[in-house]
């Protein structure tokens, strides 16, 4: 990642360290790997290694045998440090002439843009080749020492209907100390550990789902010849695990979708991850030192598993294949658990360009003469849906097609609080995609108004909404303002991409995951790069 227009820095350590992560990206054909944040601690936790291991910290090594018990015990010494962008701007790095047109617009507004070039080229095993090159530009309108700023900016954008969103820059990732204890007794301490087990590291008590209904804690193994712990950008010990690309995926695939799923949908769901995960190398983790994170913020990763050694046999024959657009550019294949009957465009759910092989889809092979940015006609879609491939009880996920839920006065007033503009008494500028899903709407207060752009944004509000395909019965008080709301809606999840519900009623009617993913992805091109 390169910013221009402003200083960016990094301690030479980190330079050399980050370098040294990433050099599994090259590895031979055989052994692609990743680095992949497996676990997060807020200053200490337990592990073993059945079957031995060795360490060092700060120059002293030794070695771990498969019964002892070990635990790293950390001291925070300085905490991370963290800067804040208002983007507004995504676009293909060789897209000069949108990117000059938006200079010159936001120059004009006073507001100049601040270039971000984010992702990298990554190469063929001869380490000159690029295969794939994800690099693209971000432009932001304002950088922030706090979230809070950063967010007024984007509330006053959006108030004049422009989509924005916020980049988290780690200018410096917290500092501190670790130390190692075998059975009890200190062995060494220093900045951070890189251990090399034999084969399996356990790592107990990993935290998973936070923020989440599901959260929770978890023993879990990892199959790996490289951890490294040290602390990181959310001022706790990160566990980052060096292995195999195709390891990895063997356990996101049953994490992300049903392990029970047919041949067809396991595949396809191993080629989408394989390219979520590609795309967004030195994109999202770009400053931290790893490639991907095992959470629902790029993608759950449970470690080893039964499930996981099923699934790596039978996705086996995608490995290295990807989808790119005709002009070899990876596609950025994400996928949502159940579309509602309609995918959506990704450039109405993100700030991004519009692309062709993610504009939206039915999920249906005779799909009806129905417009679903329309209210009345969204209404009907979802009160009375039409058959499509997810509306299907047998497949997991198949009972997310349709919701519903009676907001309370309590929930009501919950979403009074977060706007901030009194008592509600209107919404209106609701603003549909192609699959019904809201990507703006505007709460008419006592106090004023507020516009609230994204999907995502919108379902956080109203308390974590299954998808923001939904159509509201509002009710009113003895004043007129809105008390509550019936809410109705499809799907689950932001709908860009696969369906994964769909793709598994797919498989389950005999579809090969190459045509299910040139359903869910239209012009794309299967391509195997390793």
């Amino acid at each position: 990642m390169s910013f221009f227009n402003f200083p960016f820095r990094r301690c030479t350590a980190f330079i050399v360290l980050f370098a040294f992560l990433l050099l599994g990206l090259t590895a031979n054909a055989n052994d692609r790997e990743i680095n992949i944040k497996a676990a997060e601690y807020v200053n200490s936790f337990d592990f073993n290694c059945p079957q031995g291991a060795a360490w060092e910290i700060n120059g002293q090594m030794g070695k771990i045998t498969a019964t002892d018990r070990c635990q790293i015990v950390g001291s925070l010494i300085a905490k991370s440090v963290k800067r804040y962008h208002v983007m507004v701007l995504s676009a293909s790095l060789d897209d000069n002439e949108l990117i000059a047109a938006e200079q010159f617009k936001w120059h004009g507004m006073g507001m100049p843009l601040t270039i971000i070039v984010v992702g990298k080229e990554i190469y063929a095993d001869d380490n000159k080749s690029v295969v794939i090159d994800n690099r693209r530009v971000d432009a932001s309108v304002g950088v922030f020492p706090d979230k809070a700023s950063a967010q007024a900016l984007v509330d006053r954008l959006a108030a004049s209907g422009q989509s924005s969103w916020i980049y988290e820059e780690i200018v410096s990732l917290s500092k501190g100390n670790v130390t190692l204890k075998i059975n009890g007794q200190a062995m060494a301490s220093g900045p951070d550990m890189l251990l090399l087990p034999q084969q399996v590291v356990h790592l107990k008590k990993v935290e998973y789902g936070k923020g989440y209904s599901w959260h929770g804690y978890a023993d879990r193994d990892y199959t790996t010849n490289r951890l490294h712990a040290r602390w990181g950008a959310q001022d706790a010990i990160d566990c980052v695990l060096t292995a195999s690309l195709e390891y990895v995926l063997a356990g996101v695939v049953p994490s992300e979708i049903s392990a029970n799923a047919e041949i067809g949908a396991l595949q396809a769901q191993a080629v989408a991850a394989r390219g979520e995960i590609i795309s967004k190398i030195g994109v999202r983790h770009a400053q931290e030192g790893f490639d991907t994170c095992s959470e629902q913020h790029c993608q759950v990763f449970n470690g080893d598993s039964i499930y996981a050694t099923e699934v790596g046999k039978k996705i086996m024959p995608t490995r290295g294949y990807v989808l790119t657009e005709s002009s070899g550019r990876l596609v950025d294949a994400v996928y949502s658990a159940n579309c509602g009957g309609h995918s959506e465009a990704s450039h109405l759910v993100w700030t991004t360009q519009p692309n062709p092989i993610l504009r939206g889809v039915w999920d249906h092979q005779n799909p009806p003469a129905l417009d679903l940015s329309e209210e009345k006609q969204v209404a009907d879609f979802i009160k009375n849906p039409p058959k499509c491939n997810c509306n299907n009880t047998t497949v997991e996920g198949g009972n997310r097609f349709r919701w519903s839920k009676s907001m309370t006065i309590n929930e009501w007033k919950a979403v009074e609080n977060q706007l901030g503009v009194g008592r509600i008494k209107d919404v209106t500028d609701i603003a549909r995609g192609f699959s019904g899903r809201i990507y703006r709407m505007t709460f008419v207060g006592e106090r004023g108004s507020k516009t609230v752009m994204k999907e995502l944004n919108i379902r956080r509000m109203f308390g974590g909404f299954a998808s923001a395909c939904f159509v509201a019965d509002y009710k009113r008080d003895v004043a007129g303002f809105i008390a509550s709301a019936d809410i109705f809606g499809a799907g689950f999840g932001h709908g860009v991409g696969m369906c994964q519900t769909g793709a598994q009623s797919l498989a389950k009617q005999g579809w090969a995951f190459s045509r299910i993913l040139s359903l869910y992805f239209p012009g794309s091109i299967l391509k195997k790069i390793y």
